[in-house]
């Protein structure tokens, strides 16, 4: 009994432990499966966030990408990208240029309010909107033909015309070219109808009507001035000196002169003839004749008595290299020496004067300084006429020279006491003039500073 209450009591606690092992084991289980769908749970939860951050990533991106495109796109949609213009028209503001009014807008370059649209062209403009630049582009055209006003013209046959000479007013915002639509008959007699083309910078033409009166010019040209003229032997002549054509239609016509038959080589008397031709081909002729006189002291010219003077510097120079000091001293020679003292000649012409003593070698104080004069400027020495203040009796010329060292007397006249003053300073010429009843008293406000 005992035994069979020991073996139940055995078994009832194997019995106890293995229900308490199940339980034990159920337990165990049932703490996995919550665990597993715990983990289950959790990585649920983990992609749900995962997912939502994606998502809240991708509208972030999507919204500044928004954000980008309209930052880009919004200047441009505000300003417009081209405007059209009729010239002429006034200038357009900044707020023609874009679709809505912006406070951030600022013109940077392209228009001005003083810019005058008459030309058709393009320009390009620069605004600056929400912080950016933009371009725009300002077309002008020019859809508006030319108001024009003509004349009718009268010329005489042969005259050219041009288009514009038809044009009283022409009225149009950019310029203008006006043309013939066909030439016009400029030659024949009559009246002739004239089609002008007046386009405008826009290509515009308007075409309109004038006439043209073409008479016959049957009037030859005025010669005026014509007379015989006198040249010494050797002289030159300006044959159309103090010689005017005049015509009625022509403002200028061609003066032809034919003096093949006059030779200023030989003394003698010699026709010259004047032609003049309007463009009517009108001709008028004029005839002279040129006395051709030996040279004299009469009809001496300036040329002349250079070319003497320019034989006699070659003779006294040759080819030698002189200084101006040297030039001056063989210049002061020769007058001194070759010519020969003969009063009373005229003192009002220095010409005359220097061909008494270039050629003829004869005369007065004058004659000295007048040819000295003539040969000094001919070498290309600095030189003026002085002379003495006159008195009732006397009177005295001489010169100046200044070859780079100042003003000095220069003096080749002859005199009875054999006294030469070739390079003198004040000083020493006005001593032989205080000693000799004043020679050479000068007025020296007249003159430059001499040497003293």
């Amino acid at each position: 009994m005992v035994e069979r209450a020991r073996r139940k009591s055995s078994r009832s606690r194997e019995e106890q432990r293995r229900r308490e092992k199940q339980r034990r084991q159920g337990e165990y289980r049932r703490q996995e499966v919550r665990k597993r769908r715990e983990r289950i749970r959790r990585r649920k939860r983990k992609k749900r966030r995962m997912r939502f951050l994606v998502s809240l990533v991708c509208w972030l991106l999507v919204f500044t990408a928004a954000l980008g495109g309209v930052y880009m796109l919004l200047p441009a949609m505000c300003v417009r990208a081209e405007v059209t213009v009729e010239a002429g028209s006034p200038c357009p503001g900044l707020e023609d240029l874009l679709r809505w009014e912006s406070g951030t807008a600022e013109l940077l370059s392209g228009l001005s309010e003083d810019m005058e649209l008459d030309q058709v062209t393009d320009h390009e403009v620069v605004i600056r909107v929400y912080g950016r630049e933009v371009t725009s582009t300002l077309h002008v055209e020019d859809t508006v033909a030319p108001e024009v006003v003509t004349k009718d013209l009268t010329i005489y046959a042969g005259k050219e015309v041009s288009a514009e000479d038809f044009i009283e007013e022409i009225t149009d915002a950019t310029a203008t070219t006006v043309q013939f639509e066909q030439e016009p008959d400029c030659g024949t007699d009559g009246v002739h109808e004239v089609s002008l083309l007046v386009t405008d910078g826009g290509g515009n033409v308007t075409k309109k009507e004038a006439s043209l009166e073409v008479t016959v010019d049957t009037e030859a040209p005025v010669i005026s001035g014509v007379e015989d003229l006198t040249v010494p032997v050797g002289g030159s002549i300006s044959y159309k000196k103090g010689i005017t054509v005049t015509d009625n239609i022509d403002e200028e016509v061609e003066l032809t002169v034919d003096a093949s038959a006059v030779d200023l080589e030989k003394a003698g008397d010699y026709e010259v003839v004047y032609k003049a031709v309007d463009m009517a081909g009108n001709e008028t002729t004029a005839a002279a004749v040129v006395h051709v006189e030996p040279v004299s002291v009469d009809n001496i010219t300036e040329d002349l008595v250079n070319a003497e003077a320019d034989k006699i510097l070659a003779s006294l120079f040759g080819d030698q290299s002189l200084s101006e000091y040297d030039k001056a001293k063989k210049i002061y020679n020769w007058c001194h020496e070759r010519i020969a003292y003969f009063d009373g000649t005229p003192k009002t012409n220095w010409v005359q004067g220097a061909y008494r003593g270039l050629v003829e070698r004869k005369g007065d104080c004058y004659v000295y300084a007048m040819t000295a004069k003539c040969l000094l400027t001919r070498a290309g020495i600095k030189n003026m006429d002085i002379e003495k203040i006159p008195t009732p009796t006397t009177m005295h010329y001489w010169n100046l020279i200044d070859i780079g060292e100042g003003w000095h007397h220069f003096d080749t006249c002859r005199r009875v006491d054999g006294s030469t003053f070739f390079y003198k300073t004040d000083a020493e010429l006005m001593a032989y003039s205080n000693s000799h009843d004043g020679t050479h008293n000068y007025d020296r406000s007249r003159y430059p500073d001499i040497i003293p």
